[in-house]
């Protein structure tokens, strides 16, 4: 099976984090942890990668997401997808949290068969971005396109 992990940074292999936790959402424990975190779901991993700072809610049920600093969002900023062979890592150390999540514990890195280069506005195109819209471009000449 495929596995894909969402980044804004260009890398040599995808090193574990700790996850983070807001005040005011709760989040599961099993989501909070110091891992590798993988999706099977590419549009899943292109949104995680292209979200600005701030708390992001991806509805995957509808197709919706919706950002807390909706003006950071830049459509243009480069987006990394990174995917990974399940078969490649021992089943020790991986574990299914959820329907969209997996976890690599036990492991400082995990190498990617493939990269995958995109816009981070490329995640309409899997999801709907309820309180973001493209600004028009201003053509110098007395209007705007969309």
């Amino acid at each position: 099976m495929k596995l894909y992990h969402g980044s804004k940074s260009d890398i040599g292999s995808i090193e574990r984090r700790q996850a983070g936790k807001a005040d005011h959402i709760v989040v599961p424990e099993t989501e909070l942890q110091n891992a590798i975190y993988l999706t099977p779901d590419y549009g899943f991993a292109l949104a995680c990668g292209a979200r600005p700072n701030g708390i992001t809610t991806i509805d995957n049920e509808n197709k919706t997401i919706s950002f807390e600093n909706s003006d950071r969002f830049d459509s243009n900023e480069k987006v990394f997808v990174y995917e990974i062979d399940a078969d490649d890592i021992s089943k020790e150390n991986i574990k299914q949290i959820d329907e969209l999540q997996f976890v690599v514990s036990n492991m400082e890195s995990l190498p990617f068969e493939n990269k995958f280069i995109h816009k981070a506005g490329d995640v309409q195109k899997y999801y709907e971005l309820t309180n973001w819209k493209e600004k028009p471009k201003d053509t110098g000449m007395g209007f705007k396109i969309r």
